[in-house]
Protein backbone atom coordinates (compact mmCIF):
# COMPACT_ATOMS: atom_id res chain seq x y z
CA UNK A 1 0.00 0.00 0.00
CA UNK A 2 1.05 3.59 -0.58
CA UNK A 3 -0.19 6.68 1.28
CA UNK A 4 -1.24 9.87 -0.52
CA UNK A 5 -3.08 13.16 0.05
CA UNK A 6 -3.18 14.29 -3.58
CA UNK A 7 -3.72 12.61 -6.93
CA UNK A 8 -1.21 13.96 -9.43
CA UNK A 9 -1.10 17.20 -7.41
CA UNK A 10 -4.87 17.61 -6.86
CA UNK A 11 -5.92 17.57 -3.18
CA UNK A 12 -8.30 14.85 -2.05
CA UNK A 13 -10.37 16.01 0.91
CA UNK A 14 -12.62 14.25 3.33
CA UNK A 15 -15.82 16.26 3.67
CA UNK A 16 -17.51 15.89 7.03
CA UNK A 17 -21.25 16.05 7.48
CA UNK A 18 -21.06 19.70 8.57
CA UNK A 19 -20.05 20.63 5.01
CA UNK A 20 -17.40 23.16 4.29
CA UNK A 21 -15.09 21.36 6.73
CA UNK A 22 -12.57 20.13 4.20
CA UNK A 23 -9.34 18.57 5.37
CA UNK A 24 -6.57 16.58 3.78
CA UNK A 25 -6.37 12.95 4.83
CA UNK A 26 -3.80 10.22 4.45
CA UNK A 27 -5.50 7.91 1.96
CA UNK A 28 -4.17 4.47 1.02
CA UNK A 29 -4.29 2.27 -2.07
CA UNK A 30 -2.02 0.04 -4.11
CA UNK A 31 0.59 1.57 -6.37
CA UNK A 32 -1.18 0.13 -9.44
CA UNK A 33 -4.47 1.68 -8.40
CA UNK A 34 -2.82 5.05 -7.74
CA UNK A 35 -1.25 4.90 -11.21
CA UNK A 36 -4.74 4.38 -12.64
CA UNK A 37 -6.02 7.31 -10.57
CA UNK A 38 -3.37 9.51 -12.17
CA UNK A 39 -4.55 8.50 -15.65
CA UNK A 40 -8.15 9.08 -14.53
CA UNK A 41 -7.61 12.59 -13.22
CA UNK A 42 -5.62 13.54 -16.31
CA UNK A 43 -8.58 12.37 -18.41
CA UNK A 44 -10.91 14.40 -16.17
CA UNK A 45 -8.78 17.52 -16.58
CA UNK A 46 -8.59 17.10 -20.34
CA UNK A 47 -12.30 16.54 -20.95
CA UNK A 48 -13.38 19.31 -18.56
CA UNK A 49 -10.66 21.83 -19.49
CA UNK A 50 -13.26 24.52 -20.30
CA UNK A 51 -14.03 24.60 -16.55
CA UNK A 52 -10.44 25.47 -15.64
CA UNK A 53 -8.34 23.27 -13.38
CA UNK A 54 -9.70 20.62 -11.03
CA UNK A 55 -9.34 22.48 -7.72
CA UNK A 56 -10.02 19.54 -5.42
CA UNK A 57 -11.79 16.21 -4.99
CA UNK A 58 -13.76 14.91 -2.03
CA UNK A 59 -13.83 11.21 -1.20
CA UNK A 60 -15.47 8.97 1.38
CA UNK A 61 -12.67 6.43 1.09
CA UNK A 62 -10.13 4.37 -0.82
CA UNK A 63 -8.63 1.53 1.25
CA UNK A 64 -11.12 0.32 3.86
CA UNK A 65 -10.51 -2.68 6.13
CA UNK A 66 -13.27 -4.89 4.76
CA UNK A 67 -13.67 -7.60 2.10
CA UNK A 68 -13.70 -6.70 -1.59
CA UNK A 69 -12.01 -4.06 -3.69
CA UNK A 70 -11.83 -1.48 -0.90
CA UNK A 71 -10.07 -4.03 1.30
CA UNK A 72 -7.63 -4.75 -1.53
CA UNK A 73 -6.78 -1.05 -1.84
CA UNK A 74 -8.16 -0.92 -5.37
CA UNK A 75 -11.30 1.23 -5.07
CA UNK A 76 -12.34 4.87 -4.81
CA UNK A 77 -15.57 6.46 -3.61
CA UNK A 78 -15.98 9.89 -5.24
CA UNK A 79 -18.25 12.38 -3.48
CA UNK A 80 -17.55 15.75 -5.07
CA UNK A 81 -15.45 17.56 -7.70
CA UNK A 82 -14.80 21.31 -7.85
CA UNK A 83 -13.23 23.24 -10.73
CA UNK A 84 -11.47 26.62 -10.66
CA UNK A 85 -14.22 28.04 -12.89
CA UNK A 86 -16.71 27.48 -10.07
CA UNK A 87 -18.44 24.41 -11.52
CA UNK A 88 -19.04 21.44 -9.25
CA UNK A 89 -20.49 17.99 -9.41
CA UNK A 90 -21.75 16.39 -6.23
CA UNK A 91 -22.75 12.73 -6.13
CA UNK A 92 -23.02 13.42 -2.37
CA UNK A 93 -26.06 15.57 -3.15
CA UNK A 94 -27.62 13.10 -5.57
CA UNK A 95 -26.77 15.06 -8.70
CA UNK A 96 -27.65 12.06 -10.86
CA UNK A 97 -31.28 12.89 -10.00
CA UNK A 98 -30.98 16.68 -10.28
CA UNK A 99 -33.90 18.54 -11.79
CA UNK A 100 -31.41 20.39 -14.02
CA UNK A 101 -30.41 18.59 -17.21
CA UNK A 102 -26.97 20.23 -17.43
CA UNK A 103 -26.10 18.92 -13.95
CA UNK A 104 -27.24 15.40 -14.82
CA UNK A 105 -25.15 15.53 -17.99
CA UNK A 106 -22.13 16.74 -16.02
CA UNK A 107 -22.61 13.86 -13.58
CA UNK A 108 -22.71 11.44 -16.52
CA UNK A 109 -19.54 13.03 -17.91
CA UNK A 110 -17.68 12.33 -14.66
CA UNK A 111 -19.23 8.85 -14.59
CA UNK A 112 -17.98 8.23 -18.13
CA UNK A 113 -14.44 9.36 -17.29
CA UNK A 114 -14.40 6.91 -14.38
CA UNK A 115 -15.45 4.10 -16.72
CA UNK A 116 -12.53 4.83 -19.05
CA UNK A 117 -10.06 3.66 -16.38
CA UNK A 118 -12.02 1.42 -14.02
CA UNK A 119 -14.11 -1.66 -14.70
CA UNK A 120 -16.82 -1.48 -12.06
CA UNK A 121 -18.34 1.95 -11.63
CA UNK A 122 -21.39 2.01 -9.39
CA UNK A 123 -23.39 5.23 -9.63
CA UNK A 124 -26.63 6.74 -8.41
CA UNK A 125 -28.70 4.65 -10.82
CA UNK A 126 -27.07 1.38 -9.74
CA UNK A 127 -28.73 1.06 -6.34
CA UNK A 128 -29.72 3.01 -3.25
CA UNK A 129 -26.34 2.52 -1.58
CA UNK A 130 -24.61 4.58 -4.30
CA UNK A 131 -26.91 7.59 -4.57
CA UNK A 132 -24.37 9.70 -2.63
CA UNK A 133 -21.10 8.65 -4.30
CA UNK A 134 -19.60 7.10 -7.42
CA UNK A 135 -17.66 3.93 -6.64
CA UNK A 136 -14.85 2.91 -9.04
CA UNK A 137 -12.69 -0.20 -8.76
CA UNK A 138 -10.35 -2.58 -10.55
CA UNK A 139 -12.56 -5.68 -10.44
CA UNK A 140 -12.99 -7.47 -13.74
CA UNK A 141 -10.66 -5.42 -15.94
CA UNK A 142 -10.42 -4.68 -18.86
CA UNK A 143 -13.01 -1.99 -19.45
CA UNK A 144 -15.74 -3.09 -21.86
CA UNK A 145 -19.45 -2.36 -22.16
CA UNK A 146 -21.06 -5.58 -20.97
CA UNK A 147 -24.76 -6.09 -21.67
CA UNK A 148 -25.01 -8.47 -18.72
CA UNK A 149 -23.68 -5.88 -16.28
CA UNK A 150 -26.23 -3.85 -14.30
CA UNK A 151 -23.57 -1.18 -13.76
CA UNK A 152 -23.00 -0.72 -17.50
CA UNK A 153 -26.66 -1.05 -18.43
CA UNK A 154 -28.07 1.60 -16.08
CA UNK A 155 -25.30 3.97 -17.17
CA UNK A 156 -26.11 3.44 -20.85
CA UNK A 157 -29.86 3.79 -20.27
CA UNK A 158 -29.40 7.00 -18.27
CA UNK A 159 -26.95 8.38 -20.82
CA UNK A 160 -29.32 7.74 -23.72
CA UNK A 161 -32.20 9.35 -21.83
CA UNK A 162 -30.26 12.45 -20.81
CA UNK A 163 -28.44 13.07 -24.09
CA UNK A 164 -30.96 11.81 -26.65
CA UNK A 165 -34.32 11.73 -24.88
CA UNK A 166 -34.63 7.99 -25.49
CA UNK A 167 -37.26 7.40 -22.81
CA UNK A 168 -35.74 4.11 -21.64
CA UNK A 169 -36.63 2.46 -18.37
CA UNK A 170 -33.50 2.60 -16.20
CA UNK A 171 -33.95 -0.93 -14.95
CA UNK A 172 -30.56 -2.56 -15.59
CA UNK A 173 -32.07 -4.96 -18.15
CA UNK A 174 -30.38 -4.77 -21.57
CA UNK A 175 -33.13 -5.38 -24.11
CA UNK A 176 -33.86 -4.39 -27.73
CA UNK A 177 -34.77 -0.79 -26.88
CA UNK A 178 -31.48 -0.28 -25.03
CA UNK A 179 -29.60 -1.88 -27.93
CA UNK A 180 -31.24 0.46 -30.44
CA UNK A 181 -30.55 3.58 -28.35
CA UNK A 182 -26.96 2.50 -27.67
CA UNK A 183 -26.29 1.92 -31.37
CA UNK A 184 -27.81 5.30 -32.20
CA UNK A 185 -25.52 7.02 -29.69
CA UNK A 186 -22.52 5.08 -30.99
CA UNK A 187 -23.32 6.13 -34.57
CA UNK A 188 -23.87 9.79 -33.68
CA UNK A 189 -20.57 9.87 -31.78
CA UNK A 190 -18.79 8.41 -34.80
CA UNK A 191 -17.42 5.40 -32.93
CA UNK A 192 -15.83 2.62 -34.96
CA UNK A 193 -15.34 -0.84 -33.54
CA UNK A 194 -17.49 -2.67 -31.02
CA UNK A 195 -17.56 -1.23 -27.46
CA UNK A 196 -18.74 -4.63 -26.23
CA UNK A 197 -15.51 -6.34 -27.33
CA UNK A 198 -12.99 -3.52 -27.83
CA UNK A 199 -11.61 -1.49 -24.91
CA UNK A 200 -10.46 1.18 -27.38
CA UNK A 201 -13.93 1.55 -28.89
CA UNK A 202 -15.58 1.73 -25.45
CA UNK A 203 -13.08 4.29 -24.16
CA UNK A 204 -13.58 6.38 -27.29
CA UNK A 205 -17.33 6.29 -26.79
CA UNK A 206 -16.97 7.24 -23.13
CA UNK A 207 -14.73 10.11 -24.16
CA UNK A 208 -17.37 11.38 -26.57
CA UNK A 209 -20.00 11.18 -23.83
CA UNK A 210 -17.72 13.08 -21.44
CA UNK A 211 -17.07 15.83 -23.99
CA UNK A 212 -20.77 16.39 -24.53
CA UNK A 213 -21.60 16.13 -20.87
CA UNK A 214 -19.16 18.81 -19.81
CA UNK A 215 -20.34 21.01 -22.71
CA UNK A 216 -24.03 20.30 -21.98
CA UNK A 217 -24.60 19.20 -25.56
CA UNK A 218 -27.04 16.60 -26.85
CA UNK A 219 -25.80 13.57 -28.75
Amino acid sequence: MITFQRIDGTPVYYWRSSRGDTTLRNWQCTQAFYDALVLWIRDLRAYSSAYGSVTYLVSAGFYVNKPGQHGAGTAMDLDYVRWSGGQTISPLDGHHASGTQSIRRRYLAVDAVCRRRFRYVLDGWYDGAHTDHIHSDFGGLPTLCQTGSRSDTVFVQSMCNNFMGSGLAVDGQWGPLTTNAFNQAKSRLGITGDPHTSTTAWRNMLGGIAQRGFANQAI
